[in-house]
């Protein structure tokens, strides 16, 4: 074998890890589902039973805890009035919020960057193995999380906007778009709001035109104003000023809700693994400032990647404090989490290709054995998610017959067969039609 094959194989291994974990989330989402709303898509469905609608305006920007979830709503509301209402629509708008945010930034690395071609593949490989890891089973195999998977790919999107915004042909349309972005992430999760001031700051830092960065502050400024008129936080939550009293906690909930990723390859040592993270990418920050003639747009992109998912992670723990850190450890927190380990890794694969480039092979081998390791505990996350939604399944089809199962009902939605009963009446005529 030639020395240029044997450099190419553990970037060909990366790639093929990747494109096989993004076949395992799609088989486990079509081996997992199951039509009825789960736990929080019931109150939607019992809502529009009622009467709510497009236009009941009032209904679709409440609060659902800290959240205004309008888009959420409405991709509900299109599922059940367009597409026959078993979540099929949700599912697929997920996965291709994963697909169109996967291939934006190989778009943006095989065009935009001058990187050797196989630390192009070692880098591709490590988004689709993260973006699509089954950590985040628990998002994969619930509807009504689409929204939640698509307000991420709303800030990569974002991001990517500002990072090559010279290369656009119509910048003040961008401009507009990434102004947009926090608002439209921000009605999926709340903490999509935070795409505005990382993207601000970001824009400012890359020395956009002046009336680019004011019109996406302007836009900013307009949608949080918006949002946050006449909100209210959840009186069984802390504000973030009561929150803000406990700094430790949030440390520890943000280096949770990162470590989690790494609980099942190294139990007991996720938060110091996030904690060391930490410290690696702030050296590469520091030295990508120094060196910043010779930092490239794709760096910066992902140390940008890095900061959204941190500064998101920190306003969950504002929000969700309350519960204890524990909490971060919650199987949904993954989709922003494995984004920042991907962004991470390209970084440093980037920066070793640069100054140590004798080590690369060295790290693509490293990055290739950790990547198989992490693959073997997808195994045990299949056989818990399957078991799982065969037990939801079942309970569906109780709670759809009217077998008045108590303990289906508190599966499906931890209330009783009674509050279930708007919602099945109105899914059986969607049914039938």
């Amino acid at each position: 074998m030639s020395e240029e094959r044997q450099a190419r194989l553990p970037a060909l291994l990366i790639l093929a890890l990747g494109v096989g974990m993004m076949g395992a989330a799609i088989a486990l989402a079509v081996r997992a589902y199951m039509p009825c709303p789960f736990w929080d898509e019931w109150a939607v469905v019992n809502a529009i039973a009622k009467g709510a609608g497009v236009t009941s305006w009032g209904w679709l920007w409440s609060e659902h805890n800290e959240h205004r979830l309008l888009a959420t709503r409405l991709l509900i509301l299109l599922d059940l009035r367009v597409f026959g209402g078993k979540n099929v629509s949700l599912f697929v708008e997920m996965f291709a919020a994963q697909l169109v945010q996967l291939g934006a930034i190989w778009h943006v690395l095989a065009r935009y960057t001058d990187l050797p071609r196989t630390l192009k593949l070692s880098i591709a490989g490590v988004f689709a193995f993260c973006l699509f890891h089954l950590n985040q089973a628990e998002n994969f195999t619930w509807a009504f999380q689409a929204s939640f998977v698509i307000a991420f790919a709303i800030g990569t999107l974002a991001l990517i906007g500002v990072a090559y915004f010279e290369r656009w042909r119509w910048p003040m349309l961008v401009s507009v778009a990434v102004g947009i972005a926090p608002l439209a992430a921000g009605l999926n999760v709340a903490g999509g709001l935070m795409i505005g001031p990382v993207v601000l700051v970001y824009a400012l830092r890359r020395r956009l035109g002046t009336r680019y960065v004011v019109v996406i502050a302007a836009i900013f400024v307009a949608s949080v104003a918006a949002y946050l008129t006449n909100y209210h936080v959840p009186a069984s939550h802390l504000t973030p000023m009561q929150a803000l009293a406990h700094p430790r906690e949030i440390f520890v909930y943000v280096l949770t809700y990162f470590g989690a990723s790494w609980t099942r390859l190294m139990p007991h040592k996720e938060r110091i693994t996030c904690l060391l993270s930490f410290v690696a990418l702030a050296v590469m920050v520091v030295k990508s400032a120094k060196r910043r003639a010779e930092t490239t747009a794709f760096e910066w992109f992902c140390i940008a990647e890095c900061v959204l998912m941190i500064v998101v992670s920190i306003t969950t723990a504002l929000g969700r404090l309350q519960y204890g850190v524990g909490q971060a450890f919650a199987g949904r927190y993954q989709t922003p989490a494995m984004l920042y380990w991907a962004a991470l890794c390209a970084l440093v694969l980037v920066q070793i290709g640069r100054y140590w480039p004798e080590r690369l092979r060295v790290l693509e081998w490293g990055v290739a054995l950790i990547l198989i390791a992490s693959a073997g505990t997808c195994l045990p996350i299949w056989r818990a998610e399957a078991a799982r939604n065969d037990a939801l399944a079942r309970a569906c089809d109780a709670a759809m017959h009217r077998n008045e199962d108590e303990r289906a009902a508190k599966l499906l939605y931890g209330g009783t067969t009674r509050d279930l009963e708007p919602g099945v009446d109105y899914l059986k005529k969607v049914w039938r039609e």
